[in-house]
Parts: structure tokens; sequence; C-alpha cells
């Protein structure tokens, strides 16, 4: 691990905040993936590893909704009946890339990117609970145009 990056990312004054306190996650395994996929294991990767499984998780959850329309005659009265959304709405949300994270003060941060907040009501529509319980999971704070939920 840099240390001198983690210092100056997790240490304020004399006190070091630790940005996974509140994690409750499995690092063993999260670790043993990172290992096996070759990556440094450092405080930043190790954020990113568990933000991009959770973003990917994400997608294949839409990528299954966009399957199980496809039997359907009119996609998007099937969407909005199930999901409240239209195929299209569903369709346009790409959370690997939309939603964007940071280190901020120790604190991993969640967020929509500045070209794609409008997508914002869709996004807690189709995924609010997801996101909601990913944050109480891992401590990360998602940030919902400046508001933390």
């Amino acid at each position: 691990m840099n240390q001198s990056l983690y210092n100056a990312v997790f240490c304020v004054g004399e006190q070091r905040i630790d940005p996974f306190a509140a994690a409750n996650v499995d690092f063993d395994k999260i670790i043993g993936d990172m290992r096996l996929g070759g990556y440094e294991i450092t405080s930043l990767n190790v954020a990113e590893f568990i933000v991009l499984h959770q973003l990917d998780d994400m997608r294949k959850f839409k990528n299954a909704i966009m399957d199980e329309s496809a039997g359907s005659d009119n996609r998007d009265s099937f969407c909005l009946e199930k999901y409240g959304l239209s195929f299209k709405d569903i369709d346009a949300l790409e959370p690997t890339t939309d939603i964007e994270w940071d280190l901020k003060s120790g604190q991993v941060l969640i967020f929509l990117g500045h070209d794609v907040q409008y997508k914002e009501d869709a996004y807690m529509k189709l995924f609010g609970d997801t996101l909601q319980k990913f944050c109480q999971e891992t401590g990360f704070i998602y940030t919902k145009l400046g508001e933390a939920l």
C-alpha cells in the first residue's frame, strides 16, 4: 500500500479515518478476487473494486429487465407496469458509466455524473433500494443532487 497516499486521503490532523469502518462486506473474498485479477491491494483499489462490482450488478439487473421485456408485445407497457419506468427510460440507464465515485475526507462518495443528473429520478425508482442497501453494507455515501442518502 502506498502509505503517503493513504495518509493524504485518510488522515485528518492526528486522527486516521477508515473508509471501511462501517463496511459489512466479505473482505477476504474481495481481496482474493483482487489478487486473482492482479490488482494492487490499496485502500483506493479496494474501494474502486467494491463500487465497480456494485455497478456491474446494477447493469446486470437492467439487462435482465431488457431480456424479460423482450417477450412482451408492448415493452413500454410491461416496464411501466412492473417497474414504473418506460422501456426507453430503463434502456437509457448505464450504471457503469453514469455513476461515479470519489474519496472526500476519508469517505467514499457515490454520485451521478454531471451530464446525467437528469436521470436521478429514474435511477432512484429502479435502483434506489439497491443503492441504499449497498450504502448500508459498505458505509459508502450516495449523494443525490448534493444531499446524502
